[in-house]
């Protein structure tokens, strides 16, 4: 049963339907309240023929216990059928529209769940798996499950209640006729449960063609310059055609098997009305009025049929959207089952870093299983001092910074901050009295001001004053508007100097008890970064401050350097003790220095 719906993810929907239960339930009986009107047409317009104007046929038990009530008035009973397609078309108006208020409601309280788990997640998870996929599972799959309410489950479950009342009211009224005409409608039954299952699986390669068309495109937007410096813009536009191909090539199987089954509905309808006309009209020709057929009967039944087998054509695309919606929650609900990616915060120490020494104790980490970083790796770093990491690509420079910041968590061993583990500090208030400027900050699409007090909300005084007292007041001047200059998306607005000095007032601003810095002025004109160099000396004072340093000459004055690779401390000293020694620091920097005078 299961290849043909998967009632799991469905359920899980449900749930937050029930959320907003008084919505949901007042969608239930409007859609109800709705096909009882819909399904008396036929009974209405039935009764208009046998009482006003073929009144010497005879008609069903059911319908003469209606009759009896009816008024004497042609006039006055057609009044009454207008009354109730009024009613029913305010019923519409409610279920379309109360069904697509829940549809958002739904939405909005899903994505509000998944964007939250999501900023929960370790950093190791968007190591491993695409943006775009997760854009995919945020935004697109997202709607698609809005629709199971505002367009599937809802609409669905409308259209079998007005089938049940129909073949109940075709039963009641004539139940040799209502056999006769229903006779093909098993088969219908049976070709609509292959046809779901058919679309159930072009569904799922729909949702993972999109998904990949996301990853695609998200991927070389954001790397466009590389496409263009190597010119592979054929190459990729060829992968892209290849892919897109795919999505048409099952976007086109579901096309296919609706084609099919549309026909085949028509086809059943049109023999079914034809056994109608013919069994009926027999019927109603034979004089024999134990038959209980009259004219009004033989209408009610044709409308009965067009109402029953439009349903069946609707509910097949509606159910299409209801599979298709349900096969999004079980990828939506797939990523919210990610438990073990959710960072752990067991900690509860909010007590201040300051003055407090970092201290790793034979710890072992890998990124992954084949590529161990550190084993063994012991590292003691003095509060209040500056402690410069140098070293080789891939020499685990990063990691250091990566750890005290809890991105990963170790293979084994011990990180300390004083005499308290790590572990045991809540990671919200650790990460928030640790201050990191990096080579190539980040910035949100918002401006200047909201970048800068991003970490730390502060007053538009409070942040003027700073810049002014730094002395970066004719940079930020230089901005149209100012702080309310927009940055655009990733800070592609401004230069990567801009970038850095942005970057550096956001961390000042916070006042953290750890800064950290990754060559954070390497992209600024000489004059800026003096400034920036006379600020971070004023506010890192009695602070813990690592540099992972790329340019050598920027660490000259640092307290201590380490020089790593391949995840062990392999010298340790300033910078004049090191360069004595003659081994890897004096060597690369002998390098950096022969380079600058090439």
């Amino acid at each position: 049963m299961n290849n043909f719906f998967d009632f799991k993810s469905f359920k899980k929907a449900i749930k937050y339907a029930n959320a907003h239960f008084n919505i949901f339930l007042f969608t239930i009986i409007i859609s109800i309240l709705f096909s009882i009107l819909s399904a008396s047409r036929p009974v209405l317009i039935q009764i208009a023929f046998d009482k006003y104007i073929d009144s010497g046929n005879s008609s069903s038990k059911f319908i003469q216990s209606i009759i009896d009530y009816c008024p004497d008035s042609l006039l006055n009973f057609i009044c009454i059928i207008f009354i109730v397609l009024l009613f029913e078309s305010v019923c519409q108006f409610l279920f379309i529209n109360k069904s697509n208020y829940l549809a958002q409601l739904v939405i909005r309280h899903i994505r509000k769940d998944i964007f939250k788990m999501i900023l929960k997640f370790r950093i190791n998870y968007f190591d491993k798996n695409p943006t775009g996929q997760t854009l995919t599972r945020v935004i697109s799959d997202i709607e698609a499950i809005g629709q199971i309410f505002s367009q599937g489950l809802l609409v669905v479950f409308a259209d079998i209640f007005k089938i049940i009342l129909i073949v109940l009211f075709m039963l009641l009224m004539n139940w040799k006729l209502a056999l006769v005409s229903l006779s093909f409608f098993p088969f219908l039954i049976f070709a609509t449960l292959i046809f779901q299952k058919l679309m159930k699986k072009s569904f799922q390669k729909i949702r993972l063609a999109i998904s990949k068309l996301n990853v695609f495109v998200h991927e070389h937007v954001s790397g466009m310059n590389i496409v263009k410096i190597f010119n592979r813009q054929d190459e990729e536009f060829n992968k892209f055609k290849k892919i897109n191909k795919d999505h048409l090539f099952y976007n086109l199987k579901t096309v296919l098997y609706f084609s099919i089954f549309v026909p085949i509905i028509d086809v059943f309808s049109a023999v079914s009305m034809g056994l109608i006309i013919w069994y009926g009209g027999e019927m109603i020709l034979s004089n024999n009025h134990s038959l209980n057929t009259s004219l009004g009967q033989l209408i009610s039944f044709i409308l009965f049929i067009n109402m029953l087998f439009r349903p069946l054509r609707s509910m097949a695309d509606k159910f299409n959207v209801l599979q298709m919606g349900v096969v999004a929650s079980t990828r939506v609900f797939e990523l919210m089952s990610h438990e073990s990616e959710l960072e752990k915060n067991l900690g509860t120490d909010k007590r201040s870093l300051y003055k407090k020494e970092i201290i790793f104790k034979d710890v072992n980490f890998s990124y992954n299983k084949d590529e161990i970083i550190f084993k063994d790796f012991n590292l003691k770093i003095d509060y209040g001092k500056t402690l410069a990491i140098v070293g080789p690509t891939g020499s685990g420079k990063s990691t250091v910074i990566n750890l005290i910041l809890r991105f990963y968590e170790l293979n084994s061993g011990d990180i300390f901050i004083g005499k308290n583990n790590i572990d045991s500090f809540d990671i919200s208030y650790l990460r928030s009295n640790i201050g990191v400027i990096h080579q190539d900050p980040f910035l949100f699409s918002d401006t200047i001001l909201n970048n800068i007090i991003f970490s730390k909300s502060q007053s538009r005084e409070n942040v003027l004053f700073s810049i002014k007292e730094i002395g970066l007041m004719d940079i930020i001047n230089s901005f149209p508007n100012g702080l309310d200059f927009h940055v655009g998306e990733e800070g592609k607005n401004l230069s990567l100097g801009q970038r850095q000095i942005i970057s550096f007032l956001r961390v000042y601003m916070s006042d953290p008890e750890i800064i950290i810095f990754d060559e954070a002025t390497s992209s600024l004109d000489s004059n800026t970064e003096e400034l920036i160099k006379k600020a971070i000396n004023k506010f890192s004072y009695s602070k813990t401050c690592i540099i992972i340093a790329h340019r050598l000459s920027t660490i000259k004055n640092a307290n201590r350097i380490i020089f790593l690779k391949n995840g062990k401390i392999m010298e340790d000293g300033d910078h004049e003790k090191l360069l004595s020694a003659k081994g890897y620091y004096s060597d690369l920097y002998n390098k950096q220095w022969m380079d600058y005078f090439k």
